[in-house]
């Protein structure tokens, strides 16, 4: 079947697509019934609407702008996301993500403009553009198919899904449910067992199938940073600081379902959506595989790679912070000795029982002698950690570049493994110049050769470093 365009939405693509329920477009399109105001993912169960009652759109949030309410039985806010549908720029694209992870829910448009280096209004122009949506319809849009999603999986208090979902009140909360879905919030609620008796909350995580769960685990396991991190074969398990408090969050595989479950133990539950949306990058969750097999299967040195991984990911870091931290102290030095000097540094600036990763300002405390590396290695981190001290979040790719002693390979590693690069190799890297070789590739050809893997080189990458412990 013919791919949907970048730039368009191909009417008999979608036409075929939702018609035989294709799950490989789920999330990459919804369809919108004039006669029944509702729109769903093109693998809805329901009768399929005649065609000529139908309307396509990229985005949910552009059909609920137009109008439609979200369909109950196959549930829009579960469809795997496609970000590079969500906008044809890079800043529409980090715009979104942002969004995603509530920027608009504790904080303005302006504020949100000034993150990504532009104005207010040019923010919105491109929104208009791009996807034909405020950037405030996107993020209320999101808000409700979040809450949706609490209210079916959980048994949290109404109270709390609404904050936890971003409404500012529950008034307001109320009102939007019964304006756009035209149900309560006691109408909406899942049937089941949803809750726990220790107060955590479970969510599950869909993605698009395959999805090489080994291979992903194995990248934690490799790197797993002792008493912060526990990886076994199926589970995930983290300790970090929510609102300068302790919590913890945990991601097994659920059986026989093209997801992963997520539950998590969280002082404030206002956290959870940005939560979320750090897991599905760290677990690379909105791939769609099958686009990236078709590009990367034309190389014939890949291809039985591709067989033995189906379904493989570009797992990432918590946060490109931590993701930039790792990389500076992994320059020269093997992942193990890496791993070796984060968990001594986590154990230095831990005041708690319970280690968790460094804060900048936790590091740019240390002493020179709690730094087991070179003299100039030890400077840039201590610079980078001083400049970003209680704003690491707004660390750029950029801003890492500008650091003495920060090289092409280490924003690289950091692009992939903190910001969620598709598109990035890391020429330089030994493990990919080994694997390469080992396939029969020459080193010297290496630079051209992975040229034709665009966009997705950062999938290569993983692959050709899987392949180094298969």
């Amino acid at each position: 079947m013919e791919l949907l365009s970048a730039n368009s939405l191909d009417q008999q693509t979608c036409r075929r697509a939702r018609l035989a329920r294709d799950p490989r477009f789920d999330g990459e399109f919804f369809l919108a019934v004039r006669t029944t105001g509702i729109y769903c993912r093109p693998i809805c169960p329901a009768r399929p609407p005649a065609e000529k009652n139908v309307s396509y759109y990229r985005l949910a949030s552009q059909a609920a702008d137009a109008g439609y309410r979200p369909c109950l039985r196959c549930r829009p806010e579960s469809a795997p996301g496609s970000p590079a549908w969500e906008g044809t720029t890079t800043t529409v694209d980090r715009a979104l993500n942002l969004i995603r992870e509530g920027a608009l829910d504790h904080g303005s448009l302006a504020d949100l403009a000034g993150r990504l280096g532009i104005g207010e209004r040019y923010l919105r122009k491109l929104f208009e553009q791009e996807l034909g949506v405020s950037p405030q319809a996107v993020a209320f849009n999101q808000r409700l198919l979040f809450a949706k999603k609490l209210l079916a999986e959980t048994d949290m208090a109404i109270t709390e899904i609404a904050f936890a979902s971003g409404f500012g009140s529950v008034r307001r909360f109320n009102s939007a449910l019964q304006e756009h879905f035209r149900l309560t919030p006691t109408q909406l609620r899942g049937r089941g067992k949803r809750g726990s008796a220790d107060g955590t909350i479970t969510l599950q995580l869909q993605y698009r199938p395959p999805y090489d769960w080994h291979g992903v685990i194995d990248f934690f396991a490799h790197h797993e940073i002792t008493a912060i991190e526990h990886v076994s074969a199926n589970s995930f398990r983290r300790h970090f600081l929510s609102c300068g408090k302790p919590a913890w969050l945990e991601v097994r595989p659920v059986k026989n379902r093209p997801a992963l479950a997520l539950t998590v133990d969280l002082p404030d539950h206002r956290e959870l959506r940005s939560l979320v949306q750090r897991v599905r990058r760290m677990f690379d969750l909105d791939a769609n595989p099958d686009i990236i097999q078709q590009s990367l299967g034309t190389s014939t040195e890949l291809q039985p790679l591709l067989a033995q991984s189906p379904g493989s990911r570009s797992p990432g870091h918590w946060s490109l912070f931590e993701a930039s931290v790792r990389a500076i102290v992994g320059q020269q030095v093997s992942t193990v000795a890496a791993r070796s000097i984060c968990s001594r540094f986590a154990s230095a600036c831990s005041t708690g029982e319970q280690p968790t990763f460094p804060t900048a300002a936790g590091l740019a405390a240390l002493e020179d002698s709690e730094f087991p590396m070179p003299g100039r290695r030890r400077e840039t981190l201590q610079a980078l950690c001083t400049a970003f001290s209680g704003r690491e979040d707004q660390l750029t790719l950029t801003d890492l570049a500008s650091f003495k002693g920060v090289g092409p390979w280490t924003v690289a590693m950091a692009a992939i493994r903190g910001a969620g690069e598709p598109d990035v190799f890391p020429l330089g890297d030994l493990g990919l110049v080994k694997a390469w070789e080992a396939l029969g590739g020459e080193k010297n050809a290496l630079k051209t050769d992975c040229e034709q893997w665009s966009p997705w080189r950062s999938y290569a990458a993983n692959l050709l470093w899987r392949s180094l412990s298969q």
